[in-house]
């Protein structure tokens, strides 16, 4: 599997509780995970810390889905790495 879905995984069952065998990659955050804004942001920030990314709010509502973060999140880190390249 993907690693970062799998550290996707790991942030969502160690810090809120959520059973692994609910977390698949088409898991919705609001409608299967049943998260609020608050508690959607608060994991916003929690994978920026993560992966050492900056997710824009303008980009926020792209990301419904955990398939949707962990593109988001791919993308980010291969333009970081493309920018540590030049």
């Amino acid at each position: 599997m993907n690693l970062i879905f799998e550290k996707i995984r790991e942030i969502l069952h160690n810090s809120y509780s959520i059973h692994y065998d609910q977390i698949e990659l088409e898991t919705n955050f609001e409608l299967e995970l049943g998260m609020d804004s608050r508690e959607f942001f608060e994991i916003i920030v929690d994978f920026e810390k993560a992966f050492n990314i900056n997710i824009f709010l303008d980009d926020l509502s792209e990301i419904i889905t955990i398939k949707d973060a962990v593109q988001y999140i791919e993308k980010k880190i291969e333009i970081r790495e493309n920018n540590n390249n030049l």
